[in-house]
């Protein structure tokens, strides 16, 4: 299986770019040292996203970018796109292995220590694992998990874990110093005026 090469992901939602086209803040993002995309916007009919997923991943292989598509397989295939990243009720991560072979990166998003067990055990390259602090995008998965869990994962998981919910740059270390490999990050990238000063401050605290 593929390993991945970055500890910082960025999750879209073009409803947090304060009114700005997703594909120029995303190629801020890139020139400034993003190395991963995750493609998300659950909302877009399939035309639209493909269409969306088509723009991004030219400038994805402009800039050497890890471009993930949430959920669809078939959008992955169809774009040869690096991965896809599964939600708890997608299908199967042994079935999803199956369909896109052993070279292309499975993540998987977890809640629990359970969920985390289950990626482990179908073949996830990573699991993103949260909320782990507070964040109006991930009221709906429950209450923040915080640091003590993330830290329990981190020891029980073969694959790299990626913190959510909640990421800001003074949030990075901690979640580094329990374990963590990186983050996947939304509000506190795309909300930002300079996303591309967003991104180096990130890569800076990853980096210590």
């Amino acid at each position: 299986m593929p390993s991945i090469d970055f500890r910082l992901l960025l999750v879209t939602d073009r409803h947090q770019t304060h009114g700005r086209p997703l594909v120029t803040v995303l190629h801020e993002a890139i020139k400034a040292g993003l190395p991963a995309i995750q493609i998300r916007e659950r909302d877009l009919c399939t035309r639209d996203r493909l269409s969306l997923a088509q723009e991004i991943q030219m400038l994805s292989t402009a800039g050497f970018v890890s471009l993930i598509v949430n959920d669809r397989v078939d959008l992955m295939m169809a774009l040869n796109l690096d991965g896809v990243h599964l939600r708890s009720d997608s299908l199967p991560p042994l079935s999803v292995r199956q369909l896109i072979g052993p070279r292309r990166l499975m993540g998987v998003s977890t809640h629990s220590v359970e969920d985390v067990q289950r990626a482990n055990q179908g073949g996830a390259d990573y699991v993103v694992f949260g909320p782990i602090f507070e964040t109006p995008s991930k009221r709906s998965f429950g209450p923040p998990l915080g640091l003590d869990l993330l830290a329990d994962v981190c020891r029980r998981s073969a694959a790299p874990v990626l913190a959510i919910g909640g990421i800001t740059c003074e949030r990075v270390r901690d979640v580094r110093r329990v374990g963590a490999h990186g983050v996947a990050v939304i509000g506190a990238l795309l909300t930002r005026d300079d996303i591309g000063g967003a991104v180096r401050e990130f890569t800076r605290a990853l980096e210590t």
